[in-house]
């Protein structure tokens, strides 16, 4: 805990709000004129904040763990570290919903297996021409989980582009994607491989201590707010061929907040306390979030209205994460450490075995 970025903590809040606010609205917005006017900005933009926020911390563990060990080791202690904190409360939600009556669970096999096995966003992203696709309001959310999995396996990859290469490697990448137009529910929308790979290059960057930081001033908690929702129109207007442009700058903007709020100051007080703490359990609720609000916008809100019905979801969504919180991913992340601790000391030299662990 000691070594988490408090700033990036807030920002996990701020994204996580976003992405529940977008599915409220995909819920509701036919029961509610507040949640049929949140359609407007397309506010799933909060899954580009956290894929930037990803590649960051993704690239900065990756250069941590492979200095202090082996190239080799390093990259194995990464993934024992990710995929055990990823994969194990993804699989216990996955458990959890296979047990749970689903209105059309034939069709719902499909969507709860490529969950699992963390391939969701290419199911998702043929069900427009695919018919196995089940309700969307019960596992479509993994589809964001499954393309920062897959992102993991470029790790190794990330650490050749050092400096001036990974700024001018991102460069290349992105004016390939920017023009390629990308549908809403597409493969290429749903990896959103800007926000992944700017990520990691402004790792970079900070690491190398490049000059043209210190000209970029901090950034606000108030103002991030206000880029992403600026974010969240330039996406909702993108559309058609300018699609592919549309998202580019999304995944600017926000690789500009991160590196705003990086530079900023975390908020004060018990408030400030309070985001952080909704920020550090972000997973948890991204987890847990949508089947619940599925399960009051289809079976609640028709008994008692459709505002009582997104306040209980809410207060679910609150009580549920904590038990995912405490029960499941702290424990996974824990293993996830004990086990990585693990192989490097059953697996390094006996030389060196120990300054290299504590490092």
């Amino acid at each position: 805990m000691k070594d988490r970025i408090e700033t990036l903590d807030e920002l996990r809040a701020l994204a996580i709000g976003a992405v529940m606010l977008s599915h409220f609205a995909l819920a509701f917005g036919s029961q509610s004129i507040v949640a049929f006017w949140l359609n407007l900005p397309d506010l799933s933009v909060g899954v580009d904040l956290f894929f930037v926020i990803s590649g960051f911390l993704i690239f900065r563990n990756v250069t941590d763990l492979t200095q202090a060990h082996s190239y080799t080791r390093g990259i194995a202690t990464f993934y024992a570290r990710r995929l055990t904190r990823i994969v194990l409360p993804a699989w216990a939600i996955v458990a959890a919903l296979a047990m749970a009556h689903i209105e059309h669970p034939a069709s719902s096999v499909t969507d709860l297996w490529t969950a699992a096995a963390l391939i969701a966003n290419v199911h998702w992203a043929r069900c427009e021409v695919d018919a196995r696709c089940g309700d969307p309001l019960a596992t479509s959310h993994f589809w964001s989980l499954a393309s920062e999995a897959q992102f993991y396996f470029l790790a190794p990859a990330l650490l050749l582009a050092r400096g001036r290469a990974a700024l001018y490697g991102v460069s290349a990448a992105i004016l390939l994607l920017a023009p390629v137009p990308r549908p809403h529910g597409s493969l290429l929308w749903a990896l959103r491989p800007e926000a992944l790979l700017l990520g990691a290059a402004l790792a970079s960057q900070l690491r190398r201590s490049a000059s043209w930081l210190a000209k970029a001033p901090p950034v606000s908690t108030g103002l991030a707010a206000w880029w992403i929702l600026v974010a969240s129109m330039v996406a909702s207007i993108g559309i058609g061929p300018f699609s592919g442009l549309a998202w580019t700058l999304v995944a600017f903007i926000s690789a500009g907040v991160v590196f705003g709020r990086l530079q900023g100051t975390p908020i004060a007080g018990s408030a400030g306390e309070a985001v952080r703490r909704i920020g550090r359990a972000s997973f948890s609720v991204y987890l847990v979030h949508l089947p619940l609000i599925g399960i009051a916008a289809e079976s609640v809100a028709p008994w008692i209205g459709a505002p009582a019905a997104a306040l209980g979801a809410l207060v679910a969504i609150g009580a549920a994460a904590m038990v995912v919180e405490f029960t499941i991913v702290r424990p996974a992340a824990q293993l996830g450490r004990a086990w990585s601790m693990g192989f490097v000391s059953n697996y390094l030299p006996i030389a060196g075995r120990a300054a290299k662990i504590g490092a």
